[in-house]
């Protein structure tokens, strides 16, 4: 194939403008983000600790304490639902088993809209808040051995400071959150 000499420089030409362009292109997106105006912020980091007591008669409450606590550098604001912070079980969020059998959970399941300002938990960095709910006033506790109690934390909307709450569930941002697992027996009353 014979190319004429002229369509050869025209092509070099064409070829180097594109090159030239990309690395532009390129050197104004890391300039962006090296100055902080595009970064992507890091995830928000909550850590979570469940307590129960070690051990209950048969009929007594079984208080479980859920801890969270901000362990990064900004402000957040955690959506309370599903969580001890609601000051009442609205959904589980632990799964309760005895002798290797998974207990029912026995309270309410709500139906929600679109969330409220107050249904969110203020947090500034390093700080931790801690709430409690009985597990007796939802699964059947009349057996007497060892629970496990596994949990199955999800924040629905985890809202990072300069953000502010509320906002609409087709951007909530959900947080699931590690937490251990934690045991306690039960005996029977005398």
């Amino acid at each position: 194939m014979n190319i004429s000499p002229r369509t050869r420089h025209y092509c070099r030409d064409l070829v180097a403008r594109q090159y030239r362009r990309r690395v532009a292109r390129l050197a104004v997106l890391l300039v962006t983000v090296s100055s902080g105006a595009g970064a992507i912020p890091a995830p928000p980091s909550v850590a979570c600790e469940l307590r129960v007591m070690p051990s209950a008669v048969t009929g007594a409450p079984v208080l479980l304490t859920m801890r969270l606590r901000n362990t990064g550098t900004s402000v957040l604001h955690l959506l309370t639902w599903g969580t001890p912070f609601e000051d009442a079980w609205f959904q589980p969020f632990v799964v309760l088993r005895q002798g290797g059998r998974t207990l029912p959970f026995g309270g309410a399941s709500v139906k929600r809209g679109e969330p409220a300002a107050d249904e969110y938990l203020r947090f500034s960095a390093g700080q931790t808040r801690q709430a409690s709910l009985d597990l007796a006033d939802v699964f059947d506790l009349s057996a007497p051995g060892r629970y496990d109690v596994e949990p199955r934390v999800v924040l629905h909307d985890v809202v990072a400071a300069p953000g502010r709450p509320p906002r609409p569930r087709a951007h909530h941002r959900a947080l699931e959150l590690a937490c251990r697992r934690v045991s306690f027996e039960i005996t029977r009353a005398r």
